[in-house]
């Protein structure tokens, strides 16, 4: 009788537990998933009306050597006066850019200003077109690791998409440094051509960030520009059509304590020069670039340049300082610069000027660049970055 009512029990027992496991498990589960998706669906339905498809059209002088080309890409619309927010290589020298509605309508959209160092353009949608769903703004200081992350756009015109994945990584932009500030935002989101421009939302449909590239030859890694970058240059975007930026027109790195004592050279900490832009304020004032390539744990460096000390009485020892002091320089303005040049210290004076504007190699065959040879074009290195100003 005892041992029944024990296989009773047990019998019972695993019941009882088919029962949780059936609550519990996804498949099965209806109250908790069925939440999940009605967020999900929701977000999509305020974020793709307030998201545009943007195909650019790019023509030249000589059709045979250079032949008509387009590119695609997305954007978001920021106010009720049609201002889109999109990347600078879907627009950059476009002859013509074409924004698809999520209702179906196709408008011819104007470029107000763009910035190709921050890979940033602000676009105008007609006024008469209005009234424009918007896209609220978040603050991607506040980004973690791990955290939701949604992608809205129109993978290659295919109609208005939102993927999923998650904030992969935050950290310093991968090798040249100075153009972008802050952290580049990494994410699982598929991101593809189409996508580029678009906004990348956390949980709360809050735009964190602008898709901008994926990492060739790799599997879910994408980046985007923190909207909280964005933000710095949107108003000077749309008053001036480009950013204002202090320029020395040197490039180089801060030698590393190692450095320092493995060469019989004179170093010091500081900025190294190791290139001077020819008839830039530094070429004017007789700043000499390094002469002499070495290479140190797999990472290029150019020796005997001079290395710049302070700026405008600024010591000058770390990246930080360096790009700090840069923040509050003035365009117009004349600086003293004290420099070490074969271990004897000197002192110059330059005017910092505006940094002139590159022209652009024409638009990317894919529609979104890829990271494979470097993000943006910087060349992929943790150690020995280089700054440009």
């Amino acid at each position: 009788m005892s041992l029944y009512h024990s296989k009773k029990g047990v019998s019972l027992l695993g019941l009882a537990c088919i029962t949780v496991w059936m609550i519990d498990t996804p498949g099965f589960a209806v109250t908790r998933p069925a939440s999940e998706d009605e967020h999900t669906v929701g977000l999509y339905q305020r974020l793709a009306p307030a998201t545009v498809f943007l195909s650019s059209l790019y023509t030249s002088d000589h059709p045979l050597l250079d032949p008509t080309a387009t590119g695609v890409g997305a954007g978001f619309i920021l106010d009720q006066d049609g201002t889109v927010l999109t990347n600078a290589h879907v627009v950059e020298r476009a002859s013509a850019i074409m924004a698809t509605l999520f209702d179906g309508r196709q408008v011819r959209v104007e470029v107000i200003g763009s910035d190709p160092d921050t890979d940033l353009a602000v676009l105008r949608l007609p006024r008469d077109k209005g009234p424009y769903a918007t896209v609220p703004l978040g603050d991607s200081d506040q980004l973690q690791v791990g955290q939701r992350a949604l992608v809205v756009g129109s993978p290659f015109g295919l109609g208005f998409t939102l993927t999923s994945g998650i904030i992969s990584g935050l950290g310093p932009l991968p090798g040249k440094l100075g153009l972008i500030d802050g952290r580049i935002i990494r994410t699982t989101a598929p991101i593809n051509p189409g996508n580029s421009g678009g906004p990348l939302v956390d949980a709360q449909g809050r735009v964190v960030g602008i898709s901008t590239a994926m990492l060739a030859g790799a599997q879910n890694i994408g980046f985007a520009i923190p909207i909280n970058t964005a933000k710095t240059v949107l108003a000077e975007l749309k008053q001036h059509g480009r950013v204002i930026r202090p320029w020395l027109g040197v490039s180089g790195k801060f030698p590393t304590a190692e450095l320092i004592t493995l060469f019989a050279v004179p170093l010091a900490e500081g900025f190294l020069i190791e290139d001077v832009e020819d008839g830039s304020p530094a070429a004017d004032a007789g700043l000499r670039a390094g002469t002499l390539d070495v290479m140190v744990h797999g990472v290029p460096w150019i020796l005997h340049g001079d290395i710049i000390l302070s700026l405008a009485g600024h010591p000058i020892s770390t990246a930080e300082a360096f790009v700090g002091t840069m923040k509050g320089m003035e365009v117009g303005r004349t600086i003293e610069v004290e420099y070490l040049r074969e271990g004897v210290r000197h002192r110059t004076a330059l005017v910092v000027r505006e940094r002139p504007r590159k022209p652009h190699k024409g638009p990317p065959s894919s529609g979104i660049p890829t990271a494979g040879e470097g993000l943006l074009g910087f060349p992929l290195t943790q150690q020995g970055r280089v700054l440009q100003y």
